[in-house]
């Protein structure tokens, strides 16, 4: 059972992430037959043409009693007249058991290239294999930043984290009352080294609940997997 909540709590430090656009924070909370396993915020302003994006998680209650895991990752870049995100820079640390790996990726372009990597990893992925992806903070912005209805669960892209490529999509729209919206997402390993802990549990899907806001855009609410324990949500507070 230890394995199986480092595994959940790990998955969802990579690829859950909640915001609100324009410089406003959230805050999630992520719940697993209701315990609080961590906390999550996330901080994102989308102007014009530019973006930034940062979320920092850390593990809480029962969670912080096996594994102790603080993920703090941030990006920023252009955003095309299609509303498309370009990433020009991305930071992630992860501080996993007093253990720290730092990587640090920019984009000349449509092409990555990994310009810090602490401490060296053996399984990394050629940049030049990666080129035209996004990074995975950009990904998961792409996700949680508000949406029209129309534009909702209409996602296909490519992210690099310096060791795989994975195709993050959402789709599967269906309405869930009251204006709101859920799709169907997941990931899939497209080159690199094999997802681990959360991410390759990932794999087999996720559930996106997007609610209606007062202006009529969406936002995710929560976010939906069934592990081997049971469902575990990422929830706003």
């Amino acid at each position: 059972m230890t394995s199986a909540f480092k595994s959940t709590v790990f998955l969802f430090a990579l690829v859950v992430f909640g915001t609100t656009a324009r410089a406003e924070q959230t805050t999630y909370a992520l719940r697993f037959i209701g315990l609080e396993l961590g906390s999550l915020g996330y901080v994102a302003d989308e102007e014009r043409s530019t973006y930034s994006a940062r979320m920092r998680f850390q593990t809480s209650g029962l969670a912080g009693l096996i594994t102790n895991l603080t993920f703090d990752a941030r990006s920023q870049g252009g955003v095309g007249s299609d509303g498309g995100l370009r990433p020009s820079r991305y930071r992630e640390e992860t501080v996993r058991d007093n253990k720290r790996e730092v990587t640090e990726i920019v984009w000349d372009g449509s092409r990555p290239n990994i310009v810090k990597e602490q401490p060296p990893q053996p399984d990394r992925l050629d940049p030049a294999k990666a080129v035209g992806s996004i990074d995975m903070m950009t990904g998961m912005h792409l996700i949680f930043r508000p949406v029209r209805p129309e534009a909702a669960c209409n996602l296909s892209a490519v992210t690099y984290d310096g060791k795989r490529l994975m195709r993050l999509s959402l789709g599967a729209r269906r309405r869930n009352g009251a204006g709101g919206v859920t799709c169907d997402g997941g990931f899939a390993r497209l080159k690199g080294a094999a997802p681990q802990g959360m991410l390759d549990m990932m794999s087999g899907g996720f559930e996106v609940v997007l609610a209606q806001m007062p202006d009529g855009m969406l936002r995710v609410e929560r976010m939906n997997m069934q592990t081997p324990l049971g469902r575990v949500s990422l929830v706003i507070q």
